[in-house]
């Protein structure tokens, strides 16, 4: 046990280094069949591409009273995973235990890499969970289906998960690649987030994954993989939550742990809430250790198998008040494919066979659309067109309208670039019955971007609607928005803070006190992808603060700010309600030499040639993929910036969708009279709308 903490502290990680794996795998009727008494059994699992060739992993079954015999119809199954560098049963909670007080059959995996031989002392880096959970799921199918095809009855509903350290990454792991299957998983300090400080052995973890960034290098991390391992990431989050997840995912971590920072596991404990999985997270601090049940507030909680009763006895006690069960068929009986994108394809796991089997497929080329303007219709990768006739129809095309803007503007920043905010107040300053304070926030792990941020002086009763304002092309930046100084047609910052929003107001790159070097070695692509990103690193600020309510957050910006809100809202979900004042026209009715300096697009002039006809996307397509959300265009008759006629033309275009969604009093527009401003009648109608759609 001495030897396999220290080995804790050297812990690697592996990738899987082709874009297909294989499946070496024999049909489940010829796989063993469960023993009468406990012992153990080796079932096929996934080829492992670093080692190819056939592969099985060695299962340990555990019964009530240590016999088959004694499985009854109350009888459930609890994977209990070992941690990094482990074998069996080791550093997890108690398998005996587990079955003779729950009613259990516990099985314990010797998933990939079990041992320090393999895990800590072999070339290969360390899997990090995803190979691992396909064996630990491989498994449990295993036990699953012998049940059920020998037909003995079980409690189809009561299976369980729980692991520590190494084991708990691999718990949430196998929660993420069958997340109908469990009804509560236990993860006790798990690896949260394969980071690069934990990849590449760099200061922030005591961990060391030996992987490589050099693509030659066979231990070559890519980001798909290192996407795939982050168990926080917010997209997958999104994508488990749509699927019905039937887990409740019960996280344990003290909150000194520097073997898996505890840092790591509060990011993925605050997306999951966002995500709306049902949660029970347990920081460990010296009052929980005071209970005696804890030993520590570091990586070493303690016994794993008193924890388990301790945090989830309630939820896995057969009969209890608060005993889970899971309604429903598991991922294994429903025999569908999971699909998690990443930067470069997806990841795909198969459960046609029963048991799973995945692989990962590099994304094809984006879809062309010769024609813009119509958004009625999505494409098949041969060119034939397809009506839009169902919201299903019409997330089709949204994908394409997504992957071309990125052709034009470089791809979003991946969810693990997300760095702490760090967030440091400047300034704080009392305007009327409003804080005003100048914040900076760090974007990415090269920059920090000035912001204000206005708050209620008095604490509210409740939480608020929060409001992303964005500056116009001014060397004002942020302090016009704010009321400071410039354009007061244009304080809509302080203005909507005075209106009882929370608002955030954060500087342009490049302009104000933003200083950002376009012209040297960055990595986006254009200034309004860094601007995008900038913008959803500020609303994770807003998220941070108890004032806000994160399910009503809006933007609004005027020309520069405009287009920058409706960019941003195509990426960012958050963002409820999108108001854009003088910030667009069809591309066919614009200046296109305009859009390609650096603090745009510049490959609308290096790749498209300046041409709106070979630019593959328009703000017909940009306005309709925000349906069902709330759309406002501001849009003066006689700007000499913004041909109002491609404005209507635009709003026209993207009506029928959100007509499909059902949601047409969403998307409104108004057209002042006059040039290119934000006059008060034109802001008001504006602040009502935004009022409709967040202050409900």
């Amino acid at each position: 046990m001495k030897y396999l903490s220290t080995c804790l502290l050297a812990l690697g990680t592996t990738l899987l280094l082709v874009p297909v794996e294989s499946s070496a795998f024999q049909p489940a009727q010829d796989w063993p069949a469960l023993p009468e008494v406990e012992g153990a059994v080796e079932v096929p699992a996934q080829e492992w591409p670093l080692r190819p060739g056939a592969r099985t992993v060695r299962v340990k079954i555990h019964y009530p009273g240590g016999k088959r015999a004694n499985v009854n119809k109350d009888t459930g199954i609890v994977l209990t995973l070992h941690n990094w560098g482990g074998v069996d049963c080791v550093g997890t909670a108690n398998p005996r235990e587990l079955a003779d007080r729950l009613n259990v059959i516990a099985l314990c995996v010797n998933y990939l890499q079990s041992g320090p031989k393999d895990s800590i002392e072999g070339p290969e880096p360390y899997d990090f969970g995803y190979l691992q959970s396909l064996d630990a799921l491989r498994a449990l199918y295993f036990a699953f289906n012998d049940l059920r095809t020998s037909g003995r009855p079980f409690a189809e509903g009561r299976i369980y998960c729980t692991g520590g350290s190494g084991g708990g990454n691999v718990t949430l792991m196998a929660n993420k690649l069958a997340p109908r299957t469990f009804a509560c998983i236990i993860d006790i300090c798990g690896m949260n987030k394969l980071s690069d400080a934990i990849a590449y052995n760099l200061p922030g973890s005591e961990l060391n994954a030996r992987y490589a960034r050099n693509p030659k290098s066979p231990n070559y991390l890519s980001l798909d993989h290192q996407e795939m391992r982050y168990l926080g990431n917010p997209d997958h989050l999104d994508i488990m939550k749509r699927l019905g997840p039937t887990a409740k995912v019960v996280v344990v971590h003290g909150i000194h742990d520097k073997v898996c920072p505890f840092p790591d596991a509060q990011e993925m404990v605050a997306w999951m809430r966002r995500a709306g999985l049902d949660l029970d997270a347990r920081p460990v601090t010296q009052n929980d250790v005071a209970s005696k049940i804890f030993t520590s507030t570091g990586h070493g909680l303690g016994d794993r198998t008193k924890i388990v009763f301790e945090v989830a006895g309630k939820y896995l006690e057969p009969g209890g008040k608060s005993a889970l069960v899971r309604k429903g068929e598991t991922d294994f009986e429903r025999k569908e494919d999971l699909r998690y994108r990443t930067s470069n394809g997806a990841f795909v796991i198969s459960y046609a066979k029963g048991y799973p089997v995945a692989h990962f497929e590099k994304a094809a080329p984006p879809i062309e659309y010769p024609d813009h303007t119509d958004v009625t219709h999505y494409r098949d990768r041969a060119g034939q067109a397809h009506p839009i006739k169902t919201t299903t129809d019409w997330e089709v095309r949204r994908r394409h309208i997504i992957d071309n803007m990125q052709r034009v503007m470089g791809p979003l920043p991946s969810p693990l670039q997300r760095v702490p905010l760090a967030i440091k107040v400047i300034e704080e300053t009392r305007v009327g019955t409003l804080i005003r304070r100048k914040i900076t926030y760090q974007s990415d792990a090269d920059d920090r971007v000035p912001a204000y941020l206005f708050l209620p002086a008095e604490r509210p009763a409740g939480k608020l609607p929060a409001m992303l304002c964005l500056h116009q092309t001014t060397r004002n930046g942020i302090d016009e928005t704010a009321g400071i100084k410039g354009n007061p047609d244009l304080k809509y910052g302080l203005e909507l803070a005075e209106r009882g929003y929370v608002v955030i107001a954060p500087e342009f790159p490049s302009f104000g006190n933003h200083k950002f070097d376009f012209k040297a070695k960055t990595r986006y692509a254009s200034g309004s992808m860094k601007a995008i990103w900038d913008n959803i690193r500020a609303v994770d600020v807003l998220e941070t603060l108890p004032e806000v309510d994160a399910g009503r957050i809006g933007v609004i910006g005027h020309s520069l700010g405009g287009h920058n809100a409706m960019f941003t809202a195509v990426f960012e979900p958050r963002l409820q309600a999108i108001m854009s004042s003088c910030g667009f026209t069809t591309f066919r009715k614009d200046d296109m030499p305009s859009w390609t300096g650096p603090v745009y697009m510049p490959r609308i002039k290096t790749q498209f040639g300046n041409d709106a006809k070979k630019v593959p996307f328009d703000f017909q397509e940009i306005v309709a993929s925000f349906a069902p959300r709330a759309f406002f265009a501001s849009a003066a008759e006689k700007d000499d910036d913004f041909d109002v006629s491609g404005v209507r033309d635009v709003m026209a275009a993207a009506r029928p969708i959100y007509q499909l969604h059902g949601t047409a009093a969403n998307l409104a527009a108004s057209y002042p009279p006059g040039k290119h401003a934000f006059p008060p009648d034109a802001r008001k109608a504006a602040y009502e709308f935004l009022d409709r759609q967040l202050k409900r």
